[in-house]
């Protein structure tokens, strides 16, 4: 079962970092050739419910993992602590629309750190 697990978290993980990635590349570029937005509105929609399910996807993976896990070699409350910080971070950058750039900027780099950080732990881990 622990195998399983540790399969769905790291896809999870992918995934979840593959969207991120992905809208910080191709976002700034959609504004610019949509000026009204509507496209890039439509797919901000599509990367969030992606990004949120496999979010989601990885947390409850991660946290079964870390209740059913024997190998106490494996730090994963600090993986966990990370994937719930990152979560935190991305649900602010979600609400703050009314904030500077240069801040919303801030947020997009700490949000792929952090992201590749729990990626990392996690293949580490497991």
């Amino acid at each position: 079962m622990e195998v399983i697990l540790n399969y769905i978290h790291i896809v999870g993980l992918c995934i979840w970092l593959g969207s991120m990635v992905t809208w910080a590349v191709f976002a700034p570029k959609l504004n610019k050739f949509d000026p009204s937005r509507n496209t890039t509105s439509a797919l901000r929609d599509s990367f969030s419910k992606i990004s949120w399910s496999s979010y989601v996807v990885s947390l409850i993976s991660g946290i079964s993992i870390l209740l059913i896990s024997t190998d106490t070699s494996a730090n994963w409350r600090l993986e966990i602590g990370l994937l719930v910080t990152a979560g935190v971070v991305i649900a602010f950058h979600s609400l703050l629309t009314n904030v500077s750039e240069a801040v919303r900027g801030a947020f997009n780099g700490v949000m792929l750190i952090l992201a590749l950080v729990v990626v990392y732990l996690a293949t580490v881990y497991i």
